[in-house]
Protein backbone atom coordinates (compact mmCIF):
# COMPACT_ATOMS: atom_id res chain seq x y z
CA UNK A 1 0.00 0.00 0.00
CA UNK A 2 1.74 3.42 -0.92
CA UNK A 3 0.65 6.44 1.03
CA UNK A 4 -0.31 9.49 -0.55
CA UNK A 5 2.95 11.14 -0.07
CA UNK A 6 5.06 8.80 -1.71
CA UNK A 7 2.74 9.07 -4.84
CA UNK A 8 2.84 13.08 -4.76
CA UNK A 9 7.23 13.16 -3.79
CA UNK A 10 8.06 10.75 -6.63
CA UNK A 11 7.01 12.78 -9.46
CA UNK A 12 7.56 15.89 -7.71
CA UNK A 13 11.31 14.63 -7.30
CA UNK A 14 11.82 13.82 -10.70
CA UNK A 15 10.49 17.38 -12.28
CA UNK A 16 12.45 19.18 -10.31
CA UNK A 17 15.48 16.88 -11.55
CA UNK A 18 14.46 17.32 -15.27
CA UNK A 19 14.39 21.07 -14.30
CA UNK A 20 17.63 21.48 -12.78
CA UNK A 21 19.68 19.30 -15.91
CA UNK A 22 17.80 21.65 -18.10
CA UNK A 23 17.54 21.35 -21.71
CA UNK A 24 21.09 20.36 -22.92
CA UNK A 25 23.67 22.52 -23.61
CA UNK A 26 21.96 25.51 -24.40
CA UNK A 27 22.23 26.73 -21.16
CA UNK A 28 25.92 26.14 -20.38
CA UNK A 29 28.41 28.44 -20.38
CA UNK A 30 31.55 28.34 -22.94
CA UNK A 31 34.21 28.01 -21.27
CA UNK A 32 36.92 30.58 -22.54
CA UNK A 33 40.44 28.90 -23.86
CA UNK A 34 43.57 30.33 -24.87
CA UNK A 35 46.48 29.00 -26.68
CA UNK A 36 49.63 27.74 -24.33
CA UNK A 37 52.17 26.04 -25.10
CA UNK A 38 55.93 25.34 -24.09
CA UNK A 39 58.81 23.37 -23.43
CA UNK A 40 60.42 21.31 -20.75
CA UNK A 41 63.97 20.53 -20.18
CA UNK A 42 66.09 19.05 -17.95
CA UNK A 43 69.83 20.35 -17.48
CA UNK A 44 68.96 22.43 -20.84
CA UNK A 45 67.93 19.02 -21.98
CA UNK A 46 64.53 18.33 -23.67
CA UNK A 47 62.25 16.19 -21.66
CA UNK A 48 60.48 13.55 -23.98
CA UNK A 49 56.81 12.22 -23.62
CA UNK A 50 55.99 13.93 -20.09
CA UNK A 51 52.29 14.80 -19.55
CA UNK A 52 52.20 18.59 -18.65
CA UNK A 53 48.79 19.73 -17.04
CA UNK A 54 47.78 23.06 -15.55
CA UNK A 55 45.08 22.10 -12.88
CA UNK A 56 42.90 25.78 -12.28
CA UNK A 57 43.39 27.14 -8.57
CA UNK A 58 42.49 29.83 -6.33
CA UNK A 59 39.52 31.75 -7.94
CA UNK A 60 40.20 30.68 -11.14
CA UNK A 61 37.22 27.66 -11.93
CA UNK A 62 37.42 25.11 -14.40
CA UNK A 63 39.07 21.94 -15.28
CA UNK A 64 42.69 20.47 -16.28
CA UNK A 65 44.11 21.23 -19.39
CA UNK A 66 47.23 18.93 -20.64
CA UNK A 67 49.63 18.29 -23.18
CA UNK A 68 52.59 15.67 -24.06
CA UNK A 69 56.22 16.84 -24.92
CA UNK A 70 57.40 16.06 -28.40
CA UNK A 71 61.26 15.21 -29.20
CA UNK A 72 62.25 18.82 -28.51
CA UNK A 73 60.54 19.05 -25.08
CA UNK A 74 57.71 21.12 -26.86
CA UNK A 75 53.91 20.90 -25.68
CA UNK A 76 50.57 22.36 -26.60
CA UNK A 77 47.82 22.42 -23.99
CA UNK A 78 44.43 20.43 -24.84
CA UNK A 79 41.38 21.27 -22.45
CA UNK A 80 39.15 18.22 -21.26
CA UNK A 81 36.57 18.57 -24.03
CA UNK A 82 39.39 18.12 -27.04
CA UNK A 83 39.04 21.72 -27.52
CA UNK A 84 42.84 22.88 -27.80
CA UNK A 85 44.25 25.98 -25.41
CA UNK A 86 43.80 26.46 -21.79
CA UNK A 87 40.94 28.80 -19.56
CA UNK A 88 43.01 31.80 -18.31
CA UNK A 89 43.80 32.40 -14.81
CA UNK A 90 45.60 30.81 -12.20
CA UNK A 91 47.15 27.07 -12.31
CA UNK A 92 49.32 25.03 -10.63
CA UNK A 93 51.39 22.64 -13.01
CA UNK A 94 52.61 19.19 -12.89
CA UNK A 95 54.98 17.69 -15.21
CA UNK A 96 55.00 13.55 -15.31
CA UNK A 97 56.73 10.86 -16.84
CA UNK A 98 55.00 7.38 -16.09
CA UNK A 99 56.41 4.77 -18.40
CA UNK A 100 58.54 1.83 -18.13
CA UNK A 101 61.57 1.31 -15.53
CA UNK A 102 64.12 2.41 -18.54
CA UNK A 103 62.29 5.52 -19.26
CA UNK A 104 60.44 4.03 -22.39
CA UNK A 105 56.84 4.47 -23.09
CA UNK A 106 55.14 1.64 -22.44
CA UNK A 107 53.81 -1.02 -25.65
CA UNK A 108 49.91 0.03 -27.01
CA UNK A 109 49.08 -3.78 -26.42
CA UNK A 110 49.76 -3.39 -22.74
CA UNK A 111 46.83 -3.48 -20.48
CA UNK A 112 46.49 -0.37 -18.27
CA UNK A 113 46.96 -2.57 -14.99
CA UNK A 114 49.73 -3.89 -16.05
CA UNK A 115 51.20 -0.14 -17.01
CA UNK A 116 49.94 0.49 -13.55
CA UNK A 117 51.34 -2.49 -11.87
CA UNK A 118 55.11 -1.89 -13.65
CA UNK A 119 55.90 1.72 -14.21
CA UNK A 120 57.64 4.12 -13.13
CA UNK A 121 57.45 8.21 -12.55
CA UNK A 122 60.70 9.67 -14.34
CA UNK A 123 59.84 12.63 -12.50
CA UNK A 124 60.52 13.79 -9.03
CA UNK A 125 57.43 14.73 -6.94
CA UNK A 126 58.70 18.34 -6.32
CA UNK A 127 57.29 18.80 -10.09
CA UNK A 128 55.20 15.55 -10.62
CA UNK A 129 52.71 14.97 -7.95
CA UNK A 130 49.84 18.09 -7.77
CA UNK A 131 50.57 18.30 -3.62
CA UNK A 132 53.83 18.83 -4.13
CA UNK A 133 54.93 21.12 -6.81
CA UNK A 134 55.64 24.48 -6.56
CA UNK A 135 55.20 25.24 -10.11
CA UNK A 136 52.63 27.81 -11.26
CA UNK A 137 51.40 29.41 -14.27
CA UNK A 138 49.74 32.45 -14.59
CA UNK A 139 47.76 32.44 -18.07
CA UNK A 140 46.69 35.88 -19.74
CA UNK A 141 43.31 35.92 -21.62
CA UNK A 142 45.97 35.77 -24.52
CA UNK A 143 47.45 32.92 -23.64
CA UNK A 144 51.26 32.34 -23.91
CA UNK A 145 54.15 30.26 -23.35
CA UNK A 146 55.70 28.83 -20.66
CA UNK A 147 58.94 27.02 -20.33
CA UNK A 148 59.77 25.12 -17.71
CA UNK A 149 63.50 23.82 -16.70
CA UNK A 150 62.90 20.92 -13.68
CA UNK A 151 65.97 18.93 -11.97
CA UNK A 152 65.58 15.04 -12.20
CA UNK A 153 67.22 14.35 -8.93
Amino acid sequence: MHSPTNSVAFPLCMMILFLSLGCGSSGETEILLVPVTGTVTASGKPVVKAMVTFYPYGETVGKPSYGMTDETGHYELNFVDDRTGCPPGNHMVTISKFAQPDGSPFPKEMAPEMQTATGVEHIPAQFSSSQQTKLKAEVSTEGGQFPFEITLK
